[in-house]
Protein backbone atom coordinates (compact mmCIF):
# COMPACT_ATOMS: atom_id res chain seq x y z
CA UNK A 1 0.00 0.00 0.00
CA UNK A 2 3.00 2.61 0.97
CA UNK A 3 4.73 1.52 -2.11
CA UNK A 4 1.88 2.60 -4.43
CA UNK A 5 1.51 5.49 -2.49
CA UNK A 6 4.47 6.44 -3.05
CA UNK A 7 4.71 5.46 -6.18
CA UNK A 8 1.82 7.91 -7.08
CA UNK A 9 4.27 10.87 -4.89
CA UNK A 10 6.94 10.52 -6.53
CA UNK A 11 6.86 8.12 -9.35
CA UNK A 12 9.72 6.03 -10.34
CA UNK A 13 12.61 6.10 -8.38
CA UNK A 14 14.88 6.17 -11.89
CA UNK A 15 18.54 6.65 -11.18
CA UNK A 16 17.77 8.93 -7.70
CA UNK A 17 19.75 8.28 -4.60
CA UNK A 18 17.97 6.34 -1.69
CA UNK A 19 17.83 9.48 0.60
CA UNK A 20 16.79 12.08 -2.22
CA UNK A 21 14.24 9.40 -3.07
CA UNK A 22 12.85 9.61 0.40
CA UNK A 23 13.02 13.39 0.94
CA UNK A 24 10.97 13.76 -2.44
CA UNK A 25 8.67 11.16 -0.23
CA UNK A 26 8.98 13.13 2.40
CA UNK A 27 7.80 15.99 0.85
CA UNK A 28 4.63 14.33 -0.47
CA UNK A 29 3.68 13.09 2.27
CA UNK A 30 4.07 16.72 4.24
CA UNK A 31 1.83 17.93 1.60
CA UNK A 32 -1.26 14.73 1.67
CA UNK A 33 -0.85 15.75 5.65
CA UNK A 34 -1.48 19.28 4.92
CA UNK A 35 -3.81 18.92 2.78
CA UNK A 36 -5.91 16.70 5.39
CA UNK A 37 -5.36 19.50 8.01
CA UNK A 38 -6.91 22.37 5.93
CA UNK A 39 -9.77 20.40 4.58
CA UNK A 40 -10.73 19.69 8.07
CA UNK A 41 -10.14 23.34 9.48
CA UNK A 42 -12.29 24.02 6.53
CA UNK A 43 -15.29 22.17 8.02
CA UNK A 44 -14.67 22.84 11.58
CA UNK A 45 -15.13 27.09 10.11
CA UNK A 46 -18.08 26.43 8.18
CA UNK A 47 -19.60 24.41 11.18
CA UNK A 48 -18.29 27.02 13.58
CA UNK A 49 -19.13 29.77 11.17
CA UNK A 50 -16.13 31.33 11.53
CA UNK A 51 -15.52 32.23 7.66
CA UNK A 52 -13.02 35.32 7.22
CA UNK A 53 -10.18 33.23 7.10
CA UNK A 54 -11.48 30.31 5.39
CA UNK A 55 -9.74 31.48 1.84
CA UNK A 56 -6.70 30.95 3.52
CA UNK A 57 -7.31 27.52 3.37
CA UNK A 58 -8.53 27.35 -0.12
CA UNK A 59 -5.52 29.31 -1.14
CA UNK A 60 -3.30 26.54 0.92
CA UNK A 61 -4.66 23.84 -1.18
CA UNK A 62 -4.67 25.13 -4.02
CA UNK A 63 -0.83 25.69 -3.87
CA UNK A 64 -0.67 22.00 -1.91
CA UNK A 65 -2.13 20.10 -5.43
CA UNK A 66 0.69 22.35 -7.14
CA UNK A 67 3.69 21.09 -4.98
CA UNK A 68 2.25 17.45 -5.24
CA UNK A 69 2.09 17.90 -8.83
CA UNK A 70 5.68 19.54 -9.49
CA UNK A 71 6.87 16.72 -7.08
CA UNK A 72 5.30 14.29 -9.32
CA UNK A 73 7.05 15.46 -12.30
CA UNK A 74 10.46 15.03 -10.61
CA UNK A 75 11.21 19.07 -9.93
CA UNK A 76 11.50 18.12 -6.12
CA UNK A 77 13.88 20.75 -4.77
CA UNK A 78 10.79 23.43 -6.37
CA UNK A 79 8.12 21.30 -5.28
CA UNK A 80 9.86 21.64 -1.81
CA UNK A 81 10.53 25.02 -1.89
CA UNK A 82 7.07 25.88 -3.32
CA UNK A 83 5.64 23.55 0.36
CA UNK A 84 7.68 25.47 2.85
CA UNK A 85 6.37 28.84 1.42
CA UNK A 86 3.00 28.18 1.61
CA UNK A 87 3.71 26.76 5.50
CA UNK A 88 5.60 29.48 6.64
CA UNK A 89 3.05 32.02 4.85
CA UNK A 90 -0.22 30.61 6.29
CA UNK A 91 1.35 29.70 9.96
CA UNK A 92 2.36 33.50 10.15
CA UNK A 93 -1.26 34.53 8.71
CA UNK A 94 -2.58 32.97 11.82
CA UNK A 95 0.23 33.11 14.43
CA UNK A 96 -0.49 37.21 13.51
CA UNK A 97 -3.84 37.36 13.95
CA UNK A 98 -5.46 38.80 17.30
CA UNK A 99 -5.98 36.70 19.41
CA UNK A 100 -3.52 34.27 17.98
CA UNK A 101 -4.29 30.47 17.12
CA UNK A 102 -3.17 28.73 20.29
CA UNK A 103 -0.19 26.60 19.92
CA UNK A 104 0.55 28.09 15.90
CA UNK A 105 3.76 29.19 17.10
CA UNK A 106 4.80 25.61 17.29
CA UNK A 107 4.38 25.14 13.58
CA UNK A 108 7.32 27.78 12.96
CA UNK A 109 9.67 25.07 14.87
CA UNK A 110 8.05 22.57 12.40
CA UNK A 111 8.66 23.90 9.54
CA UNK A 112 11.79 25.15 10.49
CA UNK A 113 12.92 21.25 10.98
CA UNK A 114 11.22 20.44 7.46
CA UNK A 115 13.67 22.57 6.03
CA UNK A 116 16.62 20.68 8.05
CA UNK A 117 14.81 17.38 6.42
CA UNK A 118 14.09 18.61 2.80
CA UNK A 119 17.26 19.52 1.81
CA UNK A 120 20.67 17.74 1.59
CA UNK A 121 24.23 18.44 2.42
CA UNK A 122 24.52 19.80 -1.14
CA UNK A 123 21.44 22.24 -0.69
CA UNK A 124 22.79 24.30 2.65
CA UNK A 125 22.25 27.28 1.04
CA UNK A 126 18.07 26.43 0.83
CA UNK A 127 18.01 25.03 4.18
CA UNK A 128 19.76 28.42 5.76
CA UNK A 129 17.07 30.90 3.31
CA UNK A 130 13.77 28.53 4.54
CA UNK A 131 15.27 28.50 8.13
CA UNK A 132 15.57 32.79 8.19
CA UNK A 133 12.10 33.26 6.62
CA UNK A 134 10.82 30.63 9.84
CA UNK A 135 12.65 32.68 12.23
CA UNK A 136 12.21 36.26 10.72
CA UNK A 137 8.11 35.51 10.10
CA UNK A 138 7.89 34.25 14.10
CA UNK A 139 9.47 37.43 15.30
CA UNK A 140 7.15 39.54 13.05
CA UNK A 141 4.16 37.60 14.07
CA UNK A 142 5.25 37.91 18.09
CA UNK A 143 6.74 41.25 18.63
CA UNK A 144 4.76 43.38 16.16
CA UNK A 145 1.27 44.21 15.30
CA UNK A 146 1.49 43.52 11.58
CA UNK A 147 -1.08 40.86 10.46
CA UNK A 148 -3.20 39.44 7.26
CA UNK A 149 -5.96 38.20 8.90
CA UNK A 150 -8.45 40.85 10.51
CA UNK A 151 -8.88 40.76 14.02
CA UNK A 152 -12.03 39.30 15.62
CA UNK A 153 -13.10 37.33 18.62
CA UNK A 154 -13.52 33.75 19.02
CA UNK A 155 -15.43 31.12 20.99
CA UNK A 156 -12.73 30.09 24.05
CA UNK A 157 -13.76 26.64 23.92
CA UNK A 158 -12.76 26.86 20.06
CA UNK A 159 -9.33 28.52 20.75
CA UNK A 160 -9.23 25.18 23.16
CA UNK A 161 -10.10 23.10 20.28
CA UNK A 162 -7.82 24.77 18.17
CA UNK A 163 -4.68 23.92 20.78
CA UNK A 164 -5.50 20.51 20.97
CA UNK A 165 -5.66 20.19 17.12
CA UNK A 166 -2.61 22.12 16.54
CA UNK A 167 -0.35 20.15 19.15
CA UNK A 168 -1.56 16.75 17.44
CA UNK A 169 -0.47 17.98 13.93
CA UNK A 170 2.76 19.31 15.32
CA UNK A 171 3.86 16.13 16.96
CA UNK A 172 2.71 13.92 13.94
CA UNK A 173 4.38 16.53 11.50
CA UNK A 174 7.75 16.19 13.75
CA UNK A 175 7.70 11.82 14.49
CA UNK A 176 7.27 12.01 10.56
CA UNK A 177 9.97 14.55 10.19
CA UNK A 178 12.50 12.49 12.62
CA UNK A 179 11.11 9.60 11.34
CA UNK A 180 12.38 10.35 7.42
CA UNK A 181 15.57 11.87 8.72
CA UNK A 182 16.30 8.34 10.54
CA UNK A 183 15.16 6.48 6.95
CA UNK A 184 18.06 8.61 5.44
CA UNK A 185 20.43 8.47 7.90
CA UNK A 186 20.48 4.55 7.76
CA UNK A 187 20.11 4.41 4.03
CA UNK A 188 23.42 6.78 3.88
CA UNK A 189 25.16 4.51 6.42
CA UNK A 190 24.03 1.26 4.60
CA UNK A 191 24.91 2.80 1.27
CA UNK A 192 28.14 3.72 2.74
CA UNK A 193 28.74 0.01 4.42
CA UNK A 194 27.76 -1.55 1.27
CA UNK A 195 30.55 0.86 -0.65
CA UNK A 196 33.07 0.34 1.77
CA UNK A 197 32.53 -3.83 1.25
CA UNK A 198 32.61 -3.46 -2.96
CA UNK A 199 36.22 -1.26 -2.13
CA UNK A 200 37.31 -4.02 -0.40
CA UNK A 201 36.34 -6.78 -2.95
CA UNK A 202 37.86 -4.61 -5.42
CA UNK A 203 40.83 -4.26 -3.58
CA UNK A 204 41.33 -7.99 -3.22
CA UNK A 205 40.46 -8.35 -6.94
CA UNK A 206 43.23 -6.06 -7.61
CA UNK A 207 45.72 -7.32 -5.21
CA UNK A 208 45.21 -10.69 -6.95
CA UNK A 209 44.93 -9.65 -10.24
CA UNK A 210 48.12 -7.31 -10.21
CA UNK A 211 49.72 -10.79 -8.46
CA UNK A 212 48.21 -13.10 -11.55
CA UNK A 213 49.62 -10.35 -13.88
CA UNK A 214 53.24 -10.08 -12.61
CA UNK A 215 53.53 -14.17 -12.74
CA UNK A 216 51.02 -14.16 -15.84
CA UNK A 217 54.17 -11.88 -17.27
CA UNK A 218 57.37 -13.77 -16.26
CA UNK A 219 55.84 -17.30 -17.09
CA UNK A 220 54.62 -16.12 -20.45
CA UNK A 221 58.13 -14.23 -21.61
CA UNK A 222 59.69 -17.13 -20.84
CA UNK A 223 56.76 -19.65 -22.22
CA UNK A 224 57.32 -18.08 -25.55
CA UNK A 225 60.74 -16.83 -25.34
CA UNK A 226 62.13 -20.77 -25.25
CA UNK A 227 60.10 -22.61 -28.20
CA UNK A 228 61.59 -19.37 -30.23
CA UNK A 229 65.04 -19.54 -29.01
CA UNK A 230 64.92 -23.51 -29.33
CA UNK A 231 63.45 -22.82 -33.13
CA UNK A 232 66.47 -20.21 -34.12
CA UNK A 233 68.66 -23.13 -33.13
CA UNK A 234 67.27 -25.46 -35.18
CA UNK A 235 67.06 -23.28 -37.97
CA UNK A 236 71.17 -22.48 -37.39
CA UNK A 237 71.67 -26.59 -37.39
CA UNK A 238 69.66 -26.71 -40.50
CA UNK A 239 71.19 -24.51 -42.78
CA UNK A 240 75.02 -26.18 -41.85
CA UNK A 241 73.61 -29.83 -41.99
CA UNK A 242 72.55 -31.54 -45.63
CA UNK A 243 71.72 -34.90 -44.23
CA UNK A 244 68.09 -35.60 -44.99
CA UNK A 245 67.64 -37.67 -41.61
CA UNK A 246 69.12 -34.84 -39.50
CA UNK A 247 67.25 -31.90 -41.42
CA UNK A 248 64.07 -34.75 -41.35
CA UNK A 249 64.55 -34.53 -37.30
CA UNK A 250 65.57 -31.11 -36.56
CA UNK A 251 62.41 -30.22 -38.67
CA UNK A 252 60.32 -32.62 -36.41
CA UNK A 253 61.72 -30.54 -33.83
CA UNK A 254 60.76 -27.40 -34.50
CA UNK A 255 57.07 -28.77 -35.35
CA UNK A 256 57.01 -29.67 -31.73
CA UNK A 257 58.36 -26.74 -30.62
CA UNK A 258 55.89 -24.72 -32.79
CA UNK A 259 52.88 -26.75 -31.66
CA UNK A 260 54.33 -25.69 -27.81
CA UNK A 261 54.07 -22.05 -28.71
CA UNK A 262 50.66 -22.69 -30.70
CA UNK A 263 49.39 -23.85 -26.99
CA UNK A 264 50.65 -21.24 -24.53
CA UNK A 265 49.23 -18.77 -26.94
CA UNK A 266 45.69 -20.90 -27.20
CA UNK A 267 45.41 -20.72 -23.38
CA UNK A 268 46.65 -17.01 -23.29
CA UNK A 269 43.31 -16.34 -25.61
CA UNK A 270 41.34 -18.35 -23.73
CA UNK A 271 41.97 -16.62 -20.57
CA UNK A 272 41.53 -13.13 -22.10
CA UNK A 273 37.90 -14.25 -23.86
CA UNK A 274 36.68 -15.88 -20.01
CA UNK A 275 37.76 -12.31 -18.31
CA UNK A 276 36.55 -9.99 -21.11
CA UNK A 277 33.78 -11.20 -22.70
CA UNK A 278 30.10 -11.86 -20.81
CA UNK A 279 28.51 -14.66 -20.07
CA UNK A 280 26.06 -15.72 -23.00
CA UNK A 281 24.17 -18.78 -22.16
CA UNK A 282 22.10 -20.81 -24.29
CA UNK A 283 20.60 -24.39 -24.42
CA UNK A 284 22.85 -26.74 -25.73
CA UNK A 285 23.26 -30.35 -26.25
CA UNK A 286 26.16 -31.42 -23.99
CA UNK A 287 26.72 -34.62 -25.32
CA UNK A 288 27.50 -33.25 -28.76
CA UNK A 289 30.56 -30.47 -26.97
CA UNK A 290 31.95 -33.81 -25.42
CA UNK A 291 31.93 -35.58 -29.09
CA UNK A 292 33.83 -32.46 -30.15
CA UNK A 293 35.86 -31.60 -27.47
CA UNK A 294 37.07 -35.59 -28.17
CA UNK A 295 37.03 -34.75 -31.99
CA UNK A 296 40.23 -32.12 -30.85
CA UNK A 297 42.54 -34.50 -29.54
CA UNK A 298 42.53 -37.52 -31.65
CA UNK A 299 45.73 -36.97 -33.35
CA UNK A 300 47.35 -36.62 -29.57
CA UNK A 301 50.09 -38.75 -29.05
CA UNK A 302 48.26 -41.38 -26.66
CA UNK A 303 45.13 -40.98 -28.07
CA UNK A 304 44.93 -43.55 -29.91
CA UNK A 305 45.75 -46.69 -27.03
CA UNK A 306 43.29 -45.09 -24.41
CA UNK A 307 39.89 -46.12 -24.71
CA UNK A 308 36.76 -43.64 -24.11
CA UNK A 309 34.10 -44.31 -22.45
CA UNK A 310 31.25 -41.39 -22.78
CA UNK A 311 27.96 -41.77 -19.85
CA UNK A 312 25.54 -38.98 -20.90
CA UNK A 313 22.32 -39.21 -22.34
CA UNK A 314 21.91 -38.27 -25.83
CA UNK A 315 19.42 -35.96 -25.34
CA UNK A 316 20.90 -33.84 -22.21
CA UNK A 317 20.27 -30.06 -22.77
CA UNK A 318 21.48 -27.47 -20.42
CA UNK A 319 21.77 -23.63 -20.41
CA UNK A 320 24.88 -22.55 -20.48
CA UNK A 321 27.98 -20.45 -22.12
CA UNK A 322 29.23 -22.75 -24.66
CA UNK A 323 32.58 -21.14 -25.44
CA UNK A 324 33.36 -21.68 -21.69
CA UNK A 325 31.91 -24.90 -21.49
CA UNK A 326 34.16 -25.50 -24.64
CA UNK A 327 37.35 -24.31 -22.74
CA UNK A 328 36.43 -26.62 -19.45
CA UNK A 329 35.79 -29.75 -21.49
CA UNK A 330 39.04 -29.37 -23.72
CA UNK A 331 41.48 -28.89 -21.12
CA UNK A 332 40.13 -31.34 -18.91
CA UNK A 333 39.57 -34.30 -21.97
CA UNK A 334 43.25 -33.68 -23.06
CA UNK A 335 44.97 -33.33 -19.74
CA UNK A 336 43.17 -36.89 -18.96
CA UNK A 337 44.50 -38.06 -22.49
CA UNK A 338 47.81 -36.07 -21.93
CA UNK A 339 48.66 -37.91 -18.44
CA UNK A 340 47.35 -41.47 -19.26
CA UNK A 341 49.22 -44.04 -18.18
CA UNK A 342 50.12 -46.27 -21.10
CA UNK A 343 51.57 -48.92 -18.89
CA UNK A 344 48.23 -49.91 -17.91
CA UNK A 345 46.50 -52.98 -19.61
CA UNK A 346 43.43 -50.87 -19.92
CA UNK A 347 43.66 -47.16 -19.78
CA UNK A 348 40.76 -45.30 -20.00
CA UNK A 349 38.80 -41.50 -19.84
CA UNK A 350 35.34 -41.65 -18.49
CA UNK A 351 32.98 -38.84 -18.88
CA UNK A 352 29.13 -38.63 -17.45
CA UNK A 353 26.90 -35.90 -16.55
CA UNK A 354 23.58 -36.03 -15.28
CA UNK A 355 21.44 -33.23 -13.80
CA UNK A 356 21.43 -33.59 -9.63
CA UNK A 357 19.31 -31.52 -8.16
CA UNK A 358 18.80 -28.70 -10.69
CA UNK A 359 22.80 -28.64 -11.54
CA UNK A 360 24.52 -30.29 -14.19
CA UNK A 361 27.16 -32.74 -12.54
CA UNK A 362 29.99 -33.28 -14.87
CA UNK A 363 32.25 -35.72 -14.52
CA UNK A 364 35.82 -36.74 -16.09
CA UNK A 365 37.75 -39.43 -14.87
CA UNK A 366 41.06 -41.48 -15.58
CA UNK A 367 43.40 -44.33 -14.62
CA UNK A 368 46.28 -42.40 -15.69
CA UNK A 369 49.39 -41.27 -12.98
CA UNK A 370 47.56 -39.48 -10.62
CA UNK A 371 48.51 -36.72 -8.61
CA UNK A 372 50.43 -36.42 -5.25
CA UNK A 373 48.54 -35.67 -2.25
CA UNK A 374 51.07 -32.62 -1.60
CA UNK A 375 50.50 -31.68 -4.71
CA UNK A 376 46.47 -31.33 -5.61
CA UNK A 377 46.24 -28.34 -3.64
CA UNK A 378 48.37 -26.32 -6.23
CA UNK A 379 47.32 -27.64 -9.28
CA UNK A 380 44.48 -24.94 -9.92
CA UNK A 381 47.21 -22.17 -9.35
CA UNK A 382 48.27 -20.34 -12.41
CA UNK A 383 51.04 -21.35 -13.97
CA UNK A 384 51.58 -24.77 -11.82
CA UNK A 385 53.15 -27.53 -13.91
CA UNK A 386 52.38 -30.64 -11.61
CA UNK A 387 55.21 -32.87 -13.07
CA UNK A 388 58.66 -32.28 -14.23
CA UNK A 389 57.49 -34.03 -18.14
CA UNK A 390 54.54 -31.23 -18.40
CA UNK A 391 54.88 -29.56 -21.56
CA UNK A 392 52.03 -27.57 -21.27
CA UNK A 393 51.82 -23.74 -20.08
CA UNK A 394 50.68 -24.65 -16.90
CA UNK A 395 47.28 -22.30 -17.48
CA UNK A 396 45.02 -25.16 -18.42
CA UNK A 397 43.56 -26.09 -14.96
CA UNK A 398 43.58 -22.61 -13.50
CA UNK A 399 41.57 -21.57 -16.46
CA UNK A 400 39.04 -24.23 -16.32
CA UNK A 401 38.63 -23.27 -12.63
CA UNK A 402 38.45 -18.98 -13.41
CA UNK A 403 36.17 -20.72 -16.54
CA UNK A 404 34.17 -22.73 -13.69
CA UNK A 405 33.45 -19.75 -11.54
CA UNK A 406 32.85 -17.15 -13.86
CA UNK A 407 29.78 -19.67 -14.62
CA UNK A 408 28.68 -19.76 -10.64
CA UNK A 409 29.64 -23.16 -10.40
CA UNK A 410 32.22 -25.37 -8.54
CA UNK A 411 35.07 -28.02 -9.44
CA UNK A 412 36.93 -30.42 -6.97
CA UNK A 413 39.64 -32.88 -7.73
CA UNK A 414 40.02 -36.32 -6.09
CA UNK A 415 43.32 -38.07 -7.03
CA UNK A 416 45.32 -41.31 -6.03
CA UNK A 417 48.91 -41.18 -7.21
CA UNK A 418 49.47 -44.51 -10.03
CA UNK A 419 45.62 -44.79 -10.00
CA UNK A 420 44.51 -41.85 -11.50
CA UNK A 421 42.06 -38.49 -11.23
CA UNK A 422 38.77 -37.47 -10.99
CA UNK A 423 37.19 -33.89 -11.15
CA UNK A 424 33.96 -32.98 -10.76
CA UNK A 425 32.68 -30.50 -11.72
CA UNK A 426 29.15 -28.63 -10.70
CA UNK A 427 27.25 -25.90 -13.07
Amino acid sequence: MFKKLEFWLVGDRGEKSLSDYRRAVLAGYSALVSLATSIYYIVINYVRSYNPSVFLYYIFIVVLLIALWVNKTGRHWLAKCILLLIMNFIVFAFSSREPPVPSAFLFFIISSLTALVFFDAKEKKSTAVFLALSGSLYLIARFTEFSIVSNRPIDPAYLQRAYDNNLVIAYFFSVLAVYFLVRINHSVEASLENREKQILEKNLILTKTNEELDRFIYSTSHDLRAPLNSIQGLINLCERSSSPNELHTYHTMMRDRVEKLENVLGNISQYSKNAKLEIERKEINLREYVEKALFDVRYMEAAGRVRVKIDIEPELKIETDPMRLSIVLNNLISNAFKYSDQTKDDPYVLIQAWIESSHLKLVIADNGEGIDETQQSKVFSMFYRGTTRSTGSGLGLYLVKETVEKLDGTITLSSVLGQGTTFTVML
